[in-house]
């Protein structure tokens, strides 16, 4: 089912030029073309698809793409849907992608391209008939093994995996579903994926999961009155779920892979157009605002229990966002009004976002001194034998703001550094040495 809009309009394209975040262009002809999902499969690959932004009711069936972290994008459209609406993209690579189209009253397709959206073929042939059929969700493990999901159709949930690629689909019995409450559906695009975990959130304020890739399933409610619910999962057991519905503010935290969940009493500017998690972190997530009164984008290091907003962001609308590791990140803008293919669309992470993390001081007795300090720190390292040093000093916000290298071998290290001229506040101070990474917060006084 279409998920809800939160009147996120067009107010002021690529204006915003901040050290943390570049804009980029999306290359869209359209003014105020939105971006409202984006799939990325590294550091340079990364597709999304564009929505009218402009307050209008026009069903857009356009996508962007890039082979270069964004530097470049290409647009291109999906032809012979002009009615039809885009849940969501998944990419496999710069070739290959998959969008699921919803009909005008209801029934939908399962897009795949091969060639880099020059042509797109249909792959669902009898599923999600109109009209209660309603593809919601497509993706892929690899290159073979997949599965689609749509709302009830005779009596369950539409649910179909692939072994071939998509060639062809499988229903999944509705033995293996557990039935939908009265009037319960999907909602475009909002599930989670990891490893062969999948979940996906219904406007019923539950959470269906599959571990096996899609084959069977369980259900649990976040045991709230019925609201629109998505889920952002970092690891098999440690997942959000976020209300877009009721109470757009609310989020909850589960340590089980979503058997039980928890309301998280969060502190700080926490913005509810999208939220992602951070690969390679332990803890780190983004949230993003393009609403009235709610533009910005924050980031957390606690899992969404306390939120920091990236410096000059408040009152700039920012829409979907998708993150591959700590320094790579997109953040959905619109293109310009007056002139659309050349200025404006997408926003593009510059910075590092470094948890805070506590080091061991069994692990080769790391010390800084005195800390806090007025500038002048000492940094020693005991126990490695032939390891080089670097120290890394970031901001909060994850800018580096300095940087040194000892390259010889060491049998201990304790060095002197002035950072008087950082000025005072908090910084994290990143200590590599061969191939151990230690973070401290380190506070100039």
């Amino acid at each position: 089912m279409k998920k809800l809009l939160f009147l996120i309009v067009f107010v002021l394209a690529g204006t915003m030029l901040h050290a943390q975040w570049i804009p980029q262009v999306t290359g869209f002809p359209l003014p105020s073309v939105g971006i409202n999902y984006i799939s990325a499969v590294d550091a340079n690959v990364v597709w999304a698809l564009g929505y009218d932004g402009s307050g209008g009711t026009a069903e857009l069936q356009v996508f962007t793409r890039t082979n270069n972290g964004g530097t470049t994008w290409t647009a291109g459209s999906i032809p012979g849907y002009s009615t039809y609406g885009t849940a969501m993209i998944n990419a496999l690579d710069y070739n290959t992608a998959w969008v699921p189209l919803f009909g005008p009253n209801g029934g939908g397709v399962l897009m795949k391209t091969s060639d880099g959206g020059a042509t797109w073929v249909q792959k669902n042939t009898g599923a999600f008939p109109a009209p209660d059929g309603f593809p919601n969700v497509v993706h892929f493990f690899n290159a073979n093994d997949g599965f689609c999901m749509g709302d009830a159709t005779g009596g369950y949930f539409e649910i179909y995996t692939t072994t071939d690629g998509g060639e062809t689909w499988t229903r999944v019995p509705s033995a293996n579903i557990p039935a939908p409450l009265s009037g319960e559906w999907g909602i475009v695009g909002y599930y989670s994926v990891v490893g062969d975990n999948v979940w996906f959130g219904t406007q019923k304020s539950r959470v269906y999961k599959s571990t096996d890739k899609g084959l069977t399933w369980t259900v649990s409610s976040l045991g709230v009155a019925a609201t629109y619910i998505d889920v952002a999962f970092l690891t098999a057991t440690h997942g959000i779920a976020i209300d877009r519905g009721q109470n757009a503010t609310a989020l909850y935290e589960t340590m089980d892979g979503g058997t039980t969940w928890t309301l998280i009493p969060y502190s700080g500017p926490y913005y509810t157009n999208d939220f992602a998690w951070v690969p390679g972190t332990t803890n780190t997530c983004v949230c993003t605002g393009a609403a009235t009164n709610m533009s910005g984008c924050s980031y957390s290091y606690d899992g969404g229990h306390t939120w920091t907003e990236f410096n000059g962001t408040n009152g700039v609308q920012f829409l979907e966002t998708e993150w591959v590791n700590t320094q790579t990140g997109w953040a959905g803008d619109f293109t310009d009004a007056t002139t659309p293919s050349t200025l404006g669309g997408m926003y593009k992470y510059n910075g590092n976002l470094t948890e805070i993390l506590a080091i061991d001081p069994k692990e080769g007795g790391i010390s800084i001194y005195p800390n806090p300090g007025n500038g002048n720190f000492n940094f020693a390292i005991a126990g490695f034998q032939s390891q080089d040093v670097q120290i890394n000093i970031y901001n909060m916000v994850g800018q580096k703001v300095f940087n040194t290298t000892t390259n010889q071998n060491l049998i201990s290290y304790n060095q002197q550094i002035d950072l008087s001229t950082l000025g005072q506040g908090s910084y994290i101070a990143e200590i590599q040495a061969g191939n151990k990474i230690f973070k401290e917060k380190l506070v100039i006084r």
